[in-house]
């Protein structure tokens, strides 16, 4: 196998997004560049310089459609699949298209259905109007969340010595609790409200910023053409308060010391 440096994987990961898109345009589908990879679209008209992964996301109803589709065939494209626990092909709630000509090597998960380089697809699921609601079900998803990936968590691997410590304490009760318990706890929690009649919405299963991410249900579902390496993608009309939301002033590069890649080594097989 051929290890791949950086800027072949970002290639590679263009490729899935590509595909996917003529993927999705074929079904009527629509998803929407988000999180890290529609920051990067707006500061540097691509991939943030340090970042080598891509996020999209995709309002519930589609997403549903998605996975209908990949039930009765989950490969397109000749070596591109769509993976999530609820096809049984994966361990993790949401959908991963994964490019099965390539491997990685996770720096801190012990997983083996996730092995190949891969694009995060997250759905968009309806929220209360009430704060106090949101914050609570952004709280059960992200212990939920903790659970699920103690299950597969590398012993002795961690972001601080503190982690790498503590964390091999915590496996055993996670694996207790197992993965299945979390996924299905994580995918009734998006599904609580109905995204139609939904007045605002956010990515609740693996909305990692919480609150934050709530989005009006009409800005979200009003489409914008953005430019990502060259070529058109759509997001959200409201980016501008979902960018400010996240991170502030988006446009302001973050200190060196949080300028992190994820550490993904990858193969071409």
């Amino acid at each position: 196998m051929e290890k791949l440096e950086t800027a072949d994987v970002k290639k590679t990961l263009l490729h899935i997004l590509l595909s996917f898109q003529k993927y999705c345009d074929q079904h009527e589908l629509q998803f929407y560049l988000s999180a890290g990879t529609l920051l990067g679209a707006i500061r540097h008209q691509g991939f943030i310089p340090w970042d080598d992964d891509i996020d999209i996301c995709i309002a519930r109803p589609d997403y549903d459609k998605l996975l209908d589709l990949a039930k009765k065939n989950n490969n397109f494209g000749g070596h591109y699949k769509i993976e999530c626990f609820f096809l049984g092909n994966s361990s993790y709630p949401f959908v991963k298209i994964i490019d099965t000509n390539t491997k990685i090597d996770p720096t801190f998960m012990d997983e083996n259905e996730t092995s190949s380089l891969f694009v995060d697809v997250f759905p968009v699921d309806a929220l209360p109007t009430n704060e106090t609601k949101i914050n609570k079900i952004y709280k059960k998803a992200a212990m939920y969340r903790k659970i699920l990936m103690l299950n597969s968590a590398k012993k002795g691997r961690g972001k601080t010595k503190l982690k790498a410590l503590v964390k091999p304490l915590f496996i055993p009760l996670a694996k207790l609790i197992g993965v299945r318990w979390c996924n299905e706890q994580l995918d009734n929690l998006s599904r609580t409200y109905d995204f139609t009649h939904g007045k605002k919405v956010g990515s609740i299963m693996w909305g990692l910023y919480g609150p934050k991410e709530v989005m009006s249900h009409d800005k979200f579902t009003k489409s914008v053409d953005v430019t990502f390496e060259g070529h058109s993608f759509k997001t959200m009309s409201c980016w501008r308060e979902y960018l400010t939301n996240m991170y502030g002033n988006y446009m302001e590069f973050p200190p060196k010391k949080d300028r992190r890649i994820h550490l993904l080594e990858t193969w071409k097989k």
